[in-house]
C-alpha cells in the first residue's frame, strides 16, 4: 500500500461517519461518501498501520441504494452523511452499525438488536446551530454549516432536515448584518461580532426561539433585529448570549432576553416541557415520543405496579416526567443547573408531584444517593430504584456512575445512547459485573445522518 495509488474497490459496509468500508486482504480502507454495493476507483490519501483512507475518483458500478441527493450542498456540508442513500437502506445500515459496535467493542455475539424504527426523513429537526464566519463573497461573511471534519464554512440557502422556520431566521439576520455592518466572528483572529445563531422551534406550539451568540456584550441595533425576527421570521423569543472565550463551545454562560419570555414549550405525549436556551432536549420530538414509549415499555413501570426510578441524565425533565404516571417516585439528575430549573418548572406545569430533581454530575450524585443513609428532602427514605434510565452525552457514562449502579444491584437499566461505540463499551462494563443484555432497540432520531439512537435493556440475574 502506497499513498496516491489508485485501486478498484468494492464497498462492503458503512460506518457512522459516512465512510464506505472496503477491504484489501486484511487491510481496511475507508472511502468518504461510498455506499455498500459501490464498485469504484479510489486514490489512497492516508495510510495507517491497519487501515487507511481513500478518495473516490470514479464510480464504476453504483450501489443499488444510491440516489440523487435533493440537497444541493450535500456532498460539501458536514451536516448529513446519507443524502445520497435511499432511506430504507439507511435504516438497515444503522442497525448494522449498532450490531457491529456491540460485537467488536462490547464482545457480544449475536447481539439482540431489533430493526431500526424510522420516521419522516426530512424537516424533522427542531434545533439548529448555524456558525457565522468571514467569507470571500460580496457580503464578506457566510452563514451555514461546516464542511466535514473541518471549520471550513459551507454557505446554505436551505437545509432539508431543518424546520422551515430556521431558514427564515437566517435570512432576517443576514439582512440585518449587511444593513448595520455587523462583522462575522473570525475564530483564528478572535475578532468579529456574531459567532453563532441557535434556533429552536416547537412543533406543538409553533414558538420559535433565536439565540444570537456574540463575541462581546451587545450587537448594533439588537432590539430592532429582535423585532424583525418576530415580524418576518415568526420568532416568539430572542436572546443574546455573550461569548468572549476562544474555543468551540456554542453558547456563552449568560443570556439576555431581547424579546419574549426566554423559553419555548414543546409537548411529547401528554407532557408539556418548558425549554430554555441551555437545556438539553431531543431535536426530533416525533421520534422522541417513540423513544420514550419504548423506554417506558422496557422499564416495566406501570400504574398498577408502580416502582421507583432514577433518571441519571434528566435534562429538562425528559423521560422522568414522561414516566412519572407509572412510577411511585422518580429522582432526576442533571449537571446543567438551568436544565434542572426547567425540569422543576415542567413538573409544576404538568401537576407532577412524584418526581424530585437534583443538580450535579450523575457520577457524583448517584453514588451518594444510593449508598447514603439519608436522602435529600422530598425523596422517600426507602427510595431504591427498580429501574435506572441512562441517557448520557456522546462520551457515555463515567465509570463511577456505572460502578454505583452495579454496587446497588439496580434490577433494570434502560440505557439510551446516541453513540453505539460508547454504548457498547459501557454495556461490556455492566455485563462483566453481572448484567445481561436483553434487547437493543435502535430509533432513527437523525435521518440522513450517520447517527442513530439506541435503547438497551440490561437486567441483573440475581434480583
Amino acid at each position: 500500500m502506497k499513498k496516491n495509488t489508485v485501486l478498484t474497490l468494492h464497498i462492503e459496509g458503512v460506518n457512522a461517519k459516512g465512510f464506505g468500508v472496503a477491504r484489501v486482504n486484511d487491510f481496511v480502507l475507508l472511502v468518504d461518501g461510498a455506499l455498500p454495493g459501490d464498485t469504484l476507483e479510489a486514490r489512497l490519501v492516508k495510510l495507517k498501520s491497519r487501515y487507511g483512507y481513500a478518495k473516490a475518483m470514479r464510480i464504476v458500478t453504483p450501489s443499488p441504494h444510491r440516489v440523487t441527493p435533493k440537497c444541493p450542498v450535500s456532498q460539501r456540508c458536514g451536516g448529513c452523511q446519507f443524502q445520497h442513500c435511499d432511506y430504507p437502506a439507511q435504516l438497515a445500515f444503522k442497525k448494522q452499525i449498532v450490531t457491529d459496535a456491540l460485537t467488536r467493542i462490547g464482545g457480544i455475539e449475536n447481539a439482540p438488536v431489533a430493526d431500526v424504527l424510522g420516521t419522516a426523513p426530512t424537516r424533522y429537526r427542531n434545533k439548529a446551530v448555524f456558525p457565522v464566519a468571514p467569507a470571500q463573497n460580496p457580503e464578506g461573511f457566510a452563514i451555514g454549516m461546516y464542511a466535514p471534519r473541518s471549520h471550513r464554512m459551507v454557505e446554505i440557502d436551505d437545509c432539508l432536515i431543518q424546520h422551515p422556520a430556521h431558514i427564515r431566521v437566517l435570512s432576517v439576520v443576514k439582512k440585518h448584518m449587511l444593513r448595520h455592518k455587523i462583522s462575522a466572528y473570525d475564530e483564528t483572529a478572535h475578532q468579529g461580532q456574531l459567532r453563532q445563531i441557535m434556533i429552536r422551534t416547537s412543533l406543538a406550539t409553533g414558538e420559535i426561539m433565536v439565540v444570537l451568540v456574540v463575541n462581546g456584550e451587545a450587537l448594533p441595533r439588537e432590539i430592532p433585529l429582535a423585532q424583525a425576527l418576530a415580524a418576518d421570521a415568526g420568532a416568539t423569543t430572542v436572546l443574546l448570549s455573550p461569548h468572549t472565550s476562544r474555543g468551540n463551545a456554542v453558547l456563552g454562560e449568560r443570556f439576555r432576553i431581547l424579546l419574549g419570555n426566554g423559553f419555548i414549550e414543546e409537548t411529547i405525549g401528554p407532557v408539556r416541557y418548558r425549554i430554555s436556551a441551555p437545556s438539553f432536549f431531543q431535536v426530533n420530538p416525533v421520534q422522541a415520543k417513540v423513544l420514550y414509549d419504548v423506554a417506558l415499555r422496557l422499564s416495566g413501570l406501570h400504574p398498577t405496579t408502580p416502582g421507583d426510578a432514577l433518571d441519571a441524565h434528566a435534562g429538562a425533565g425528559g423521560i422522568a416526567l414522561y414516566a412519572a404516571h407509572a412510577a411511585r417516585h422518580i429522582v432526576g439528575i442533571d449537571i446543567v443547573a438551568p436544565a434542572i430549573a426547567d425540569a422543576k418548572k415542567n413538573a409544576a406545569i404538568n401537576g407532577i408531584t412524584n418526581v424530585h430533581f437534583l443538580t450535579g454530575a450523575a457520577e457524583e450524585v448517584v453514588p451518594t444517593l444510593l449508598t447514603g443513609n439519608a436522602h435529600p428532602q422530598g425523596i422517600p427514605s426507602d427510595f431504591r430504584p427498580d429501574v435506572v434510565f441512562l441517557d448520557p452525552p456522546r462520551r457515555g457514562c463515567e465509570p463511577p456512575l456505572l460502578d454505583a449502579l452495579i454496587s446497588c444491584k439496580a434490577p433494570k437499566i434502560i440505557y439510551i445512547s446516541c453513540d453505539p461505540a460508547t454504548l457498547a463499551r459501557d454495556i461490556k462494563h455492566l455485563c462483566t459485573a453481572g448484567y445481561t443484555l436483553s434487547t437493543v432497540q435502535p430509533v432513527d432520531m437523525f435521518p440522513m445522518t450517520g447517527h442513530v439512537e439506541a435503547i438497551a435493556l440490561l437486567r441483573r440475574a440475581d434480583t
